[in-house]
């Protein structure tokens, strides 16, 4: 920690400063991967959205069809959705745009041309998912969370890496509306669907029609209002983005709009409100469903959602009454005694996590700092011994595998003393079998560490770290062992192969290979003490500032990755650990139940011991507080990678 920590109060708020974590840069290091190494990719994605624009916009609307046209094809359109009226309406508005002027008019066929591109992009990508959701309930809860985030995460947040990605201009601003307008077409598919009674659906099986048949002529047209609420909902959300689209040069009316804001220019501002007025009422009603349209004033609506706000009580029915003399349902019955293998994983984990804890008061390093040594130069050569809490010693490494140690402790004490807290997890056989494998992680990661400084040796606190962290390893395998030896065989489908193929190549390249350090510290302050050196004796006016502009000019961003010869050599061990995880995932492909849900529970504590490592990776640096030099992304892909790994073995091992 800085002389400035600890200058400053704890309960200070300047203190955040010092343990800021670097999540900004992370990201930026992702988007500069992605720029070098996926353009192919990013080029594939934009090409198809170019071609839609270009076609609609700059030669249909702007150059092939004439304004008449223009007006006749929205009556038609008008005509054939709604009425008559809206199709008068539809043609009313455009034709008022275009007496606004010339230049309106070709904003305003912008602005729809964007806005067709981004719904029909939408309902071909959120149609299918829609449906995807609602025959797949599990599809669905994976769908639910990422269209939550679409919708609550500001337009503002997401328009930063596309405009990194794909640059500026219309192209990147409709990618940006697909993100906003997205969700409601899928959401509603999905619940159009699922209201479809359920005897409708099984009258049309019992008939000899075929899954897609029932989709495609019971499910669908029965679902169509919903379906069209959807739809007239990214349309105004599409809508809805304009304005925001304008702040990269994505044209259409929001460019006057934004134009009018930054010059206070109340004609343009108005003569664009008004164009945006009536692109918006035209669209809204041409896309509002005409069937059920509820014609009540607001207050006999208000009127009506109030008195049913609350379920209606359903009186009992005849017959159905509930039986007096029902038997009231047994008591369960007391837990059996503690079994031989849970005893001894319950010794194993009090006396080994006892011994952990306290081996992090001992020394685990001598004569240098080994992690401190890639932070600060002067802690290479750092005479006496260093306990494992101290950033110059274990740091976040020993603080982390400490605490887990009290946890396994106190586990095994409630273990051994309540036959009825093996109900809970802390202490079951499951908990003392990962939180094993998370110490040994820990400790294994920190002698991994390549020493920066000749100086360093381990201590022999860290040894007797290792040897604490087998004694709970093994107890906790043992009585995991045991505990999964009964239960039914569960079934592992393709599903999960290509998810634990998938999950295993992102640790890999992701974690293992990437960046663990970001340096960007050292050479400009090298280079301007070796130009101010040269120059010394030379009076010349502004001197220094043209040392500063070129030091900081031959300033190199300094990546060290994980499997780097001259670097920490961090990602060996993450390598290890993910294909322990990849193999004990698969694993459970065998048809047997014991080894099945053992291996799910190597998956699970290797994903904890995983993310472990990460955490004390980054902790340890923000600890130390150095500027220009941080933890690099990969160490948060590795917890993020390693949490989703310990996801998929949670419940492959929960019968045990």
């Amino acid at each position: 920690m800085t002389s400035g920590a600890l200058a400053t109060s704890f309960w200070d708020n300047r203190t955040l400063d010092v343990w800021e974590i670097p999540f900004g840069r992370w990201i930026e290091e992702i988007v500069f991967w992605l720029t070098t190494h996926i353009t192919g990719f990013l080029d594939a994605v934009k090409w198809p959205v170019d071609k839609l624009l270009e076609l609609i916009i700059d030669n249909l609307l702007q150059t092939w069809l004439p304004w008449p046209i223009v007006l006749l094809l929205f009556f038609l359109l008008g005509l054939t959705t709604r009425n008559a009226l809206v199709g008068l309406g539809s043609a009313a508005g455009l034709l008022v745009c275009g007496l606004l002027g010339n230049e309106y008019w070709d904003l305003t066929m912008e602005t729809v041309g964007m806005i067709i591109v981004a719904v029909m992009i939408c309902t071909a990508i959120g149609i299918p998912l829609g449906i995807l959701a609602a025959r797949v309930d599990a599809f669905w809860g994976r769908l639910r969370p990422v269209l939550d985030g679409m919708q609550v995460i500001h337009p503002f947040v997401y328009l930063l890496p596309i405009i990194f990605l794909f640059g500026v201009r219309r192209t990147p601003g409709v990618l940006a509306t697909l993100v906003f307008a997205l969700p409601p077409i899928v959401r509603l598919t999905n619940l159009g669907l699922r209201q479809v009674p359920a005897d409708v659906i099984e009258a049309a099986r019992a008939f000899g029609a075929t899954e897609s048949r029932v989709l495609r002529e019971v499910q669908l047209p029965l679902a169509r209002p919903a379906i069209m609420a959807g739809l007239n909902q990214t349309l105004l959300l599409s809508l809805s983005m304009v304005g925001i689209v304008a702040i990269i040069a994505g044209g259409g009316l929001g460019k006057p709009i934004l134009t009018a804001l930054n010059t206070a220019d109340i004609p343009i501002g108005a003569s664009a409100g008004a164009g945006l007025y009536f692109v918006g009422v035209l669209l809204d009603r041409i896309s509002q469903p005409d069937d059920k349209v509820d014609r009540r004033s607001l207050f006999a609506r208000m009127r009506s959602a109030w008195s049913t706000r609350s379920d209606p009580v359903v009186p009992p029915v005849a017959g159905m009454e509930p039986d007096a003399e029902t038997p009231p349902p047994a008591e369960e019955p007391a837990p059996a005694r503690l079994g031989p293998a849970h005893r001894l994983g319950a010794i194993a984990a009090l006396v080994g996590g006892l011994f952990c804890a306290f081996s992090t008061l001992l020394s685990w390093g001598n004569d240098a700092g080994l992690l401190s040594g890639y932070a600060r130069f002067d802690d290479n050569d750092l005479p006496g011994a260093h306990s494992g809490l101290d950033a110059t010693g274990g740091s976040w490494f020993g603080i982390l595998f400490g605490l887990v140690g009290l946890t396994v402790a106190f586990g095994g004490v409630a273990a051994l003393s309540s036959p009825r807290s093996r109900a809970t997890f802390i202490a079951s056989a499951r908990a003392f079998f990962a939180s094993g494998l998370v110490l040994v992680s820990l400790v294994v990661a920190y002698l991994s560490i390549s020493p920066r400084s000749d100086n360093y040796s381990h201590a022999l606190g860290v040894w007797l770290a290792l040897g604490g962290a087998l004694a709970v390893l093994g107890g906790g395998a043992v009585a995991a062992g045991r505990a999964a030896s009964d239960g039914e065989v569960a079934r592992v489908g393709t599903k999960e192969v290509i998810t634990i193929a998938v999950l295993t190549l992102f640790l890999v390249f992701a974690g293992a290979s990437g960046s663990w350090l970001l340096d960007q510290r050292s050479d400009a302050v090298q280079i301007a003490a070796e130009m101010a050196a040269e120059a010394e004796g030379v009076d010349q006016g502004g001197l220094a500032a043209e040392l500063l502009a070129e030091a900081l000019a031959l300033t190199r961003r300094v990546t060290v990755r994980g499997l780097d010869a001259a670097g920490p050599q961090i990602g060996y061990i993450v390598l290890v650990l993910t294909l322990i995880g990849a193999a004990a995932a698969l694993v459970r492909l065998v048809r047997r139940g014991a080894l099945q849900r053992f291996a799910g529970l190597v998956a699970f504590g290797t994903g904890c011991a995983l993310a472990a490592v990460g955490v004390a990776w980054i902790a340890s640096f923000v600890r130390l507080a150095t500027p220009a030099l941080g933890p690099g992304a990969s160490a948060f892909l590795t917890v993020i990678g390693g949490l989703m790994l310990a996801a998929r073995g949670w419940r492959a091992s929960a019968a045990s």
